[in-house]
């Protein structure tokens, strides 16, 4: 672990004692004062976000992650569980420090892990993921107002709205960390 004060987003660093992601970073520098950055920071082991403001020579330790790929086997109640396609080893996870990513997570889909003290202590989402959509309301004929959009129920059970022409059975693209449609998929 090495002090940084070389904030980026991503990055994952040491609070109190805790693993934390940094989820946004701002730099300010105001005339003669002294810079300083509002993070805003992600704890591993919660899920919990907490705002952070920090003198520009203040510091903290950047932890050493290491970055695998898993397959995403089920979740029951509380964890998630993944498995190393390389070595077949399983790993738990907290659904808290998850999030709301855990409501587009597929079995059987590959996702990318960070790993520190051999446990797993967050997915890095891909940018989209694809679901089928299992339930929806039928396009009303003549309802063609810009951008309509109405609610859709995945497979995964996660609610988006999408746009009307998008029926039961097709496919859509979901960005999972906003939870917003972003296409058909073919």
């Amino acid at each position: 672990m090495a002090p940084t004060n070389d904030f980026k987003k991503g990055m994952v660093v040491m609070y109190k004692d805790e693993p934390h992601l940094i989820i946004d970073v701002e730099h300010s520098f105001y005339g003669r004062g002294m810079a300083h950055y509002k993070l805003k920071l992600k704890s591993l082991s919660s899920g919990r976000v907490i705002p952070l403001t920090l003198k520009s020579n203040e510091k903290l330790n950047e932890i050493e992650v290491s970055y695998k790929n898993m397959q995403f086997l089920y979740s029951d109640d509380t964890n998630l569980y993944f498995m190393d396609p390389n070595t077949y080893e399983q790993f738990s996870l907290s659904k808290d420090q998850v999030g709301d990513i855990v409501l587009y997570m597929k079995a059987g889909d590959q996702y990318t892990v960070g790993v520190y003290n051999d446990q797993i202590i967050y997915i890095k989402p891909p940018a989209q993921v694809v679901l089928e959509v299992k339930e929806t309301a039928a396009a009303v004929k003549g309802n063609t107002a810009q951008n309509a959009t109405k609610e859709a129920v995945l497979e995964s059970g996660a609610k988006i709205q999408v746009p009307l022409f998008i029926k039961i059975g097709d496919k859509v693209k979901v960005n999972p960390e906003t939870g917003e449609y972003a296409g058909k998929a073919s």
